[in-house]
Parts: C-alpha cells; structure tokens; sequence
C-alpha cells in the first residue's frame, strides 16, 4: 500500500467522524437490497397501520420476516428474540436508537441481520452494552451500523460462532468489540471495520476467526487483542493507537497489516506467522516472544525496529526483512533482546526448582532486504 492509500483512509477516518458529530441533513435513502420471503413490518415513518416501537414489530413478527425501521431517533432497548429475522434502519446516519444507560439492542436467536443503525447511550453511567449477542447462538449478521458512546459497542457472550461484524464504524466507546473467552467455537470474520477513539478497539477470544481490512485509529489502550488462536490476521491499518496489537496466543497468520506512529505496533507471544507487515514511527515496531517466523517486513523509522524475549531451544527466525537505512555487520543485521535461561536451584538443595533469568541476547537476519516490500495493505 502506498502511503496516497494511508492518508485517504486517514480522510475517510476524519469524515466519519463528522458526520457522526454534526446533526444530519436530509438525504435520500433507499431500502435494503435483501430478499426476504416473510412479511415486512414497517416502524415509524407515516405509514398506515405502521408501528411506533422497534420491540413491537418483532413481537409481531415471525421467522423469515423483515423489520423496517424509518428515520427517527427511538428511546428503547429492543430485544430481537425471534430467529431468522432482518431488523433494518433507514440509514446508520439518521435511525438512531439511544438506549438511556442500559443495553440498547439484545440479540437472542440465530439467523439475525441488524444493519443501518446508530446505537449509543449518551450518559454511559451504567456501562452497557450497544449491541449484546448472548447465547449458543450463530449466523449473527452485524453490518453498516454506527456504534458511539458505550461501555461495548459490540458484546458477544457464549458459544457464538460464524458471526459476521463488517463496516461498522465504533467512536469513543470504552471498548469497540468484544468477543468473550467463552466463544470458544469461533470462525467469526470482522472486516472493514473502523474504531476511532476507543479505549480498546477489538477484543477476539476463541478459534479460528478472521480479522481483515480494519483501521484502527487512536485506540487508548490496545487496538486489538486477542487470547484465543488459529486467527487470521490481515490487511488491517493501526495508526496512533497506544498498543496496535497484542497477540497472546499461537499460531495465528499475521501478515499485510501496516503498523504506523503506535507506541508499540505489534506485540506477539509465541508460535506466529508474522510476515510481509509494513512497521513505520512505532516507538518500539515489534516486539516477540519465542518460536516466531519473521519474514518479509518493512521497518522503517522506528525507535526500536524489533525486539525480543527467547527460550533457548524455541528461538525466532528472522530473514529478508528490510530494516531501512540500518548499520549491518558482515552483511547481517543485528536483533537485540533477551534469552531466557533455566538454572536449577542445586545449591540450595532443590534440583527439581527451576528459576528463569533473562540475559542480553542478539539474533540475525542473515538476508537483510536492500529495498522496502510493496505491501498490499487494505487491498
């Protein structure tokens, strides 16, 4: 990705954000191109026989059936608990739904589309949720929707799986989303996403989800974060953020994510993917523990290009990585960190105790890149 591609996003970021602050004008929308075979009840708007609730159409309404929100602000907290339903504001800009310091919107079957809304809770005092997925539900379709001034923009509790949250916008919640630790089946896909002043952007448990085509920008704390594994991670932009992203568990695939003026871009456990990321004016760029494949990044002006924490039997591998304008040794460009050393406690009589000390260490890419990679990004 060209850096023409990082301010554009930087535009489209700034842009978001106005609309979402100045009142909205009016404008022409159209409904939702989906098909649906049921029933469409209409809230709102000046329709015979239309309903003034969101929460009385879906008690009215049956599985397959579409409900229809019209332009208007709606002071409620609606429960979807009908399975295979679409709920569709008129647009994200102007349907909003304010909830008034309690969860604004509860989901509680599969099979659920919720796109076109603002959701927030202006007071905040209570520290609810924007949008709460709860159960051993699937299939939660979360889509086009502006999420602002929550405790969690998205929360999804239980053994959730195959959920899709894409293009939504999230500013100035304490946390963007959160996928709980107890959604252990995973395979959920959050896509072109963008979280704009959040203490913390994205929060994955479980398996096997993929992360792509996100921005994230001036997250207070961490970006993203995950505990769970087997993630794939691509494509996404962190910029300004405190943490870009920690990863705290194994055998993820990070790779095309552009790490850029973080404190720290990325930060990641053990047994990783880490190839062909793009790490510019981070404080520290990259920082590992052990048994990582580091191959193919770009770093470039940072503070500290990479450090790391190893184990001596489960080292990092580093190589064709480009390192900038960078002083190389023998054609090698040198890693500083720590190795972590084992010492049995014999003196004191305990052979079965065993301390770990950190000692200065250096590792090698022995195939130092002459030029930067064109890294695809967002693409």
């Amino acid at each position: 990705m060209c850096k023409k591609r990082i301010w554009l996003t930087i535009g489209i970021i700034l842009l978001f954000i106005g609309t979402c602050v100045l009142p909205s004008i009016a404008q022409n929308t159209e409904k939702s191109q989906l098909t649906s075979r049921g029933n469409w009840l209409y809230v709102g708007g000046s329709g015979p026989g239309n309903y003034t609730k969101i929460q009385d159409a879906i008690n009215n309404s049956s599985p397959g059936d579409t409900v229809y929100v019209y332009r208007g602000t709606y002071h409620e907290a609606p429960r979807i608990n009908v399975e295979n339903l679409n709920v569709i504001g008129e647009g994200k800009e102007i349907t909003i739904i304010d909830a008034n310091s309690t969860t604004a919107v509860t989901i509680q079957k599969s099979f659920i589309l919720f796109q076109g809304f603002t959701v927030k809770d202006i007071s905040n005092l209570n520290f609810d949720n924007g949008i709460h997925v709860f159960g051993e539900l699937h299939n939660i379709k979360i889509c086009n929707n502006n999420l602002s001034i929550n405790s969690h923009g998205i929360r999804i509790d239980g053994h959730n799986n195959y959920d899709v949250i894409e293009n939504n916008l999230f500013y100035s919640n304490f946390y963007g989303i959160t996928l709980d630790d107890f959604n252990t089946d995973g395979h959920c896909v959050i896509r072109n996403n963008t979280f704009v002043n959040n203490y913390e952007g994205l929060y994955v448990g479980g398996l096997y989800s993929e992360i792509s085509n996100n921005t994230f920008f001036s997250c207070r704390h961490k970006a993203m974060s995950h505990t769970g594994g087997f993630h794939t991670i691509r494509n996404n932009i962190f910029i300004g953020n405190a943490i870009g992203l920690q990863s705290s568990y194994s055998g993820n695939s990070i790779n095309g994510n552009y790490f850029i003026n973080n404190n720290v871009g990325l930060s990641a456990n053990y047994q990783n993917s880490i190839i062909g990321n793009h790490f510019e004016n981070n404080g520290v760029g990259l920082f590992v523990g052990p048994d990582n494949e580091i191959h193919q990044n770009n770093f470039i002006k940072n503070r500290k290009h990479a450090t790391f924490s190893d184990i001596r039997s489960n080292e990092n591998n580093w190589d064709y990585n480009y390192w900038g304008i960078s002083y190389h040794i023998f054609g090698y460009k040198f890693i500083f960190g720590k190795m972590q050393t084992q010492i049995k406690k014999i003196i004191q009589f305990n052979p079965y105790h065993t301390d770990y000390y950190s000692i200065p260490w250096v590792k090698f890419d022995e195939y130092p890149q002459q030029e930067p990679y064109d890294i695809g990004g967002k693409g």
